[in-house]
């Protein structure tokens, strides 16, 4: 049985992948904007990854696209150190960095000789990474570092925001569907009584042995006697020979 930890993983899970189509417009708008308050860099990207596998959902150039999934395809960079770690990480030359291997020097002869990459936490770890890469080596400024800190927060926002209303809406959908089922075993209960003239507790009773002999869930053994009507009812006594209860 999946303990509380694995429950909350799992929901985390979905709601991210619930996230992401959100999220795809907005932070590719944020993506362009950002490059365009830099000036001169290579570009810009931003990689989501809370529960996911890192992907990269706004960037302003085809070469940022790139080195992220050179990144990806590796394992290991800065951006995925970032992500892991909460650590901001600026890389003045990659070309002559291999902290991760074969990435740096591949970057570079893609067109990225520096980058900065600054973790964007929502809750209680990174959801997102915020890049910029520049073809000069050690070419992003001491503003522009500081300008990206602050999209790196607009970014948070943004998330954070969208997976509250994605878990909002989860719930009114978790709320409406127990309420659904209530009624229906309440509709169940209602006609085993009216047929049976038995008390509430002896259709309970019925019922909650219909659903363990046909291995189904209370909501369902109550969905099939009320979807089948009185021949169903009828049929519903016979496993268990309950005399009617008055």
């Amino acid at each position: 049985m999946a303990g509380t930890g694995q429950v909350q993983d799992q929901e985390d899970g979905a709601a991210a992948h619930a996230l992401v189509p959100l999220l795809v417009d907005y932070l590719e708008d944020l993506a362009e904007r950002t490059a365009a308050r830099l000036g001169d860099v290579a570009g810009v990207a931003i990689t989501f990854g809370r529960d996911t596998a890192p992907v990269t959902i706004g960037s302003s150039s085809d070469l940022a696209l790139q080195v992220d999934l050179l990144q990806y395809s590796i394992g290991a960079g800065p951006c995925l150190h970032a992500l892991r770690s909460g650590e901001a990480l600026y890389v003045p030359d990659l070309g002559a960095d291999d902290r991760w291997g074969p990435y740096g020097p591949r970057a570079a002869a893609l067109g990225a000789a520096s980058c900065l990459s600054i973790p964007v936490p929502v809750g209680d770890r990174p959801a997102a990474v915020v890049k910029v890469y520049d073809r000069r080596v050690d070419g992003i400024a001491p503003e522009q570092r500081e300008l990206v800190e602050r999209t790196a927060l607009d970014v948070a926002g943004g998330i954070g925001l969208a997976l509250h209303l994605v878990r909002q809406a989860r719930e009114l959908d978790d709320r409406a569907a127990a309420m659904d089922r209530r009624r229906r075993i309440d509709l169940a209960l209602g006609m085993l009584m009216e047929r049976n003239g038995s008390s509430a507790a002896a259709a309970f009773d019925l019922l909650r042995r219909y659903s363990q002999n046909f291995n189904v869930r209370l909501y369902v053994a109550a969905e099939q006697m009320v979807a089948a009507a009185d021949p169903a009812l009828g049929a519903v006594q016979a496993p268990f020979e309950v005399d009617a209860v008055s």
